[in-house]
């Protein structure tokens, strides 16, 4: 219909928030705001629990978006409506660390600690995982090609008879291939360990 453009969005779920956010203001009509808390709830929960627990979580995501209701009219759209949401949700957090006193130096100070403690062991354990990698990739070039072919599909997750289909070998091949390939792999991490 060449007038289309004249009529107003049908509200649905591709509506945009914004737009919802207008009908809403408009109408007070609550499924819109409905339809607003299923668009951007969930991520607004999640930034929420990346920086606090679920308790926390929960209620600073209750009153954001009852600061939504109470501050609807004031959303100039100057920004995205989830942008002015996340704005919200974060003054509110901060405001409740600082009722709570989250920000006292020694907090922040054993918070680093906790951190820089667990960014070592993770670092340690990605070298480590990474050493183990490369040793693993090593060994793995020295297995004849049939037998190396064959365990690489099967750690792809290709089952037997799909490997058998991909390489035109028949399955007790494969079977015989992926055996001696796991028995020089054993070898290889056996005399490493001692």
């Amino acid at each position: 219909m060449a007038l289309s453009f004249f009529l107003p969005a049908r509200v649905g779920n591709a509506s945009s928030a914004e737009s919802l956010l207008a009908y809403f203001s408009r109408t007070g009509q609550r499924r819109y705001l409905e339809q607003l808390v299923a668009q951007c709830g969930d991520d607004l929960y999640y930034f929420l629990l990346k920086q606090s627990d679920e308790k926390m979580a929960e209620e600073i995501c209750q009153q954001s978006w009852l600061k939504v209701l109470e501050k609807h009219q004031s959303f100039q759209g100057n920004s995205s409506f989830k942008t002015w949401l996340f704005t919200i949700a974060r003054n509110c957090l901060l405001d409740e660390f600082r009722r709570q006193q989250r920000w006292q130096l020694l907090d922040l100070e054993e918070e680093v600690s906790v951190a820089n403690e667990k960014w070592h062991d993770d670092v340690m354990l990605q070298i480590s995982q990474h050493r183990q990698q490369l040793l693993f990739e090593q060994q793995l070039k020295l297995l004849p090609f049939a037998q190396r072919e064959a365990l690489i599909l099967q750690l792809e997750g290709f089952s037997l008879s799909e490997i058998a289909a991909i390489t035109s070998q028949p399955i007790e091949t494969v079977k015989s291939r992926l055996r001696y390939a796991r028995q020089f792999l054993q070898q290889f991490c056996g005399a490493d360990n001692e």
